[in-house]
């Protein structure tokens, strides 16, 4: 198993979730558990929804790689990592199941009270590292664990693409360098089927709805 001590003045304040991107849970769990694959995850959520702990939360897993959001870089410094197990895009995307979602979010109410996380704090692969990551994808419902993310006040004036990025979350770095990628992991955490860089109308509506009420 791969693992860090995190350092001391870092808390763990983010839940990142992942899907597996492998073609079944066996090779999933000898990954994550394997010394040699240089990744690791706290928790693992199979398709019936079985939940295995791989690592003890207190330690840093090796899950988010070189990422960013907010005002923070390394987010394995300050996040516990949840994998689902999902083929992905590369092996045969797949819905998540009723029972994953139940197990999840029975897992991040455990992890919010705990680590004192806030809704705001639950974040994707995809947002963490949009230049690399699809995961968890369009396929995953956020809804369905009864989780809202934002809840910003709605304000009158125009704001751009740009601004309502860095609302959502994204690294100002990765705007300024990213931001086709930037609109594509919104579009997965929007649920879009058709998932592209354009910016219609309708999808600066649906961007605005989701972080404004």
């Amino acid at each position: 198993m791969n693992y860090s001590f995190r350092k001391k003045n870092k808390i763990v304040k983010y839940i990142v979730i992942h899907y597996t991107g492998m073609k079944s849970l066996k090779l999933a769990y000898k990954k994550l558990s394997d010394y040699g694959s240089n990744v690791s995850a706290h928790y693992l959520i199979s398709r019936n929804g079985t939940i295995f702990n791989l690592l003890c939360p207190k330690y840093k897993a090796w899950h988010a790689g070189k990422s960013k959001w907010k005002n923070d870089t390394n987010l394995n410094e300050y996040s516990i990592g949840i994998e689902l197990e999902n083929k992905g895009h590369e092996y045969g995307y797949t819905n998540y199941t009723n029972t994953q979602y139940i197990s999840l979010k029975k897992l991040i109410k455990f992890l919010k009270i705990n680590f004192q996380i806030k809704e705001k704090n639950i974040i994707f692969h995809s947002d963490i590292a949009p230049n690399r990551k699809k995961d968890p994808g369009e396929k995953f419902f956020i809804k369905k664990i009864e989780i809202k993310r934002y809840n910003n006040k709605k304000i009158k004036k125009k704001i751009s693409i740009y601004k309502m990025l860095q609302i959502y979350g994204f690294h100002y770095s990765y705007v300024k360098k990213y931001k086709k990628l930037c609109i594509i992991a919104v579009k997965r955490s929007l649920n879009y089927k058709q998932i592209n860089s354009s910016q219609s109308n309708k999808f600066k509506k649906d961007f605005y709805n989701l972080l404004f009420n």
